[in-house]
């Protein structure tokens, strides 16, 4: 009954967004992660590949940092959703010498290497570009799952990430081992959060060794948030090797 049910509602879902992608067709927004146009975002999401704007923000990084022009790309995607990974197939080559890994803790659908971040059995600088989107916080030990990451990207090589900020304008990161597991809802917005992550938590991958660069959505013009469907409360963060 519950296979049913899971079935039932995937498929009212599909419907429920092709219909929506005619009923909201237009000029007024592109969504970069399934390339649709159209009036506006209903309730946030992309009515054709259900993106939000923390996802959608993906799309933009990578067209902002220029990443989508490199060549025989290796990558390593850590913990990414289907929309994610199908836009990572269609943006990338990962042919004639290109590589895409999907990384995660346990095995999920289409990932190819189950693995704890912290203890990665990967030799050294295997990647070009990293992908970490809204897990890092999830991590007790961060720091070294940070350095697992410089250690496999190879010289030169880049991670593009992002965490949520909570709130928004939070500037310094909080956490506390103390904290008992059934308050992290409490205290840091979510049952999994680990800690309260801050403005300043790029700082964490610079003591590792990697430079920075930001796009904070905030700062971006109103009519670019806009377009792109993004919310001022993200940002992301291309560290480089």
């Amino acid at each position: 009954m519950a296979s049913i049910l899971y079935y039932y509602n995937r498929f009212r879902t599909r419907l429920t967004n092709k219909i929506n992608t005619h009923i909201y067709s237009g000029n007024k927004v592109h969504c970069e992660m399934c390339e649709w146009h159209g009036s506006k975002f209903p309730k946030g999401r992309c009515p054709n590949c259900n993106s939000l704007p923390r996802t959608r923000l993906i799309a933009f990084a990578v067209n902002h940092f220029k990443l989508n022009q490199q060549q025989q790309v290796r990558l390593l995607h850590i913990a990414p959703n289907r929309a994610e990974m199908k836009y990572m197939s269609e943006t990338f080559n990962f042919n004639n010498g290109g590589q895409y890994d999907r990384l995660d803790i346990l095995p999920k659908y289409k990932i190819n290497i189950v693995q704890d971040l912290t203890k990665l059995q990967i030799e050294d600088e295997q990647y070009d570009l990293i992908i970490i989107w809204h897990v890092l916080e999830h991590i007790p030990n961060d720091y070294k799952a940070i350095s697992e990451m410089y250690r496999v990207l190879r010289p030169g090589g880049k991670a593009l990430v992002s965490v949520p900020i909570v709130p928004f304008d939070r500037e310094i990161t909080y956490e506390d081992d103390t904290i008992p597991k059934e308050k992290y809802k409490e205290i840091h917005s979510h049952p999994d959060h680990c800690r309260s992550c801050g403005l300043d938590y790029y700082k964490r991958f610079e003591t590792i060794g990697f430079n920075t660069e930001e796009i904070k959505v905030i700062a971006l013009p109103p009519q670019t948030i806009n377009k792109y469907g993004l919310s001022e409360k993200h940002v992301a963060w291309l560290f480089a090797k």
